[in-house]
């Protein structure tokens, strides 16, 4: 499976574990409540409301609930302990670190050294870190040049590492030139 095509799925997991938790699908037939508001939940999760389209989103429901993410409570779907820890995730790719509009002066910095018995997490810890825009500076060691305490301990805290990160601020520092120039601070 390409790269696109799994971000796609995920995507369409996403969306559907989002209705979940906002109660939208039934048990059943896979209706969805009300009945007018079929047609634009499928137009949501696909691009037309077609009978294939429909018999795809009951498929993708009972693929998830067949996964563990979800699980059928009476009348309706609720997520699991599992569909949960993934929207948990995905609301960590949606963090922002909030932008200054001066620039304080201050070098930013996360030092970690992540034991071997959680080593699993070191790569998604790091593509976090990459997608807030933190930018890599030494082994272990990332840069940025505003405040980021808090959204990265968020992501640490997800991975249960929290322990094994430190973080340092700088008033100087090695290529500081370069680093102004690739963050585009005066």
């Amino acid at each position: 499976m390409s790269d696109s095509e799994h971000k796609r799925r995920r995507a369409q997991t996403v969306k559907i574990l989002k209705m979940v938790a906002l109660g939208v699908f039934l048990v059943g037939i896979g209706a969805v409540p009300p009945p007018w508001a079929i047609p634009r939940i499928i137009r949501e999760l696909t691009s037309k409301d077609t009978q294939e389209n429909r018999r795809r989103l009951r498929r993708k429901i009972l693929d998830l609930k067949n996964q563990g993410y979800i699980a059928e409570n009476a009348s309706s779907y609720v997520m699991t302990e599992r569909g949960k820890k993934i929207m948990d995730e995905e609301d960590l790719w949606e963090l922002k670190i909030p932008m200054p509009k001066l620039w304080a002066g201050a070098w930013n910095l996360i030092v970690f050294d992540i034991p071997a018995e959680k080593s699993r997490f070191r790569i998604p810890f790091i593509r976090h870190l990459q997608n807030l825009g933190l930018v890599f500076y030494q082994r272990s060691v990332w840069i940025y040049p505003h405040p980021m305490k808090d959204e990265v301990r968020k992501i640490a805290n997800f991975y249960r590492i929290s322990t094994h990160i430190s973080f340092i601020t700088a008033t100087s520092i090695d290529g500081a030139s370069t680093l102004k120039r690739k963050f585009k601070i005066a």
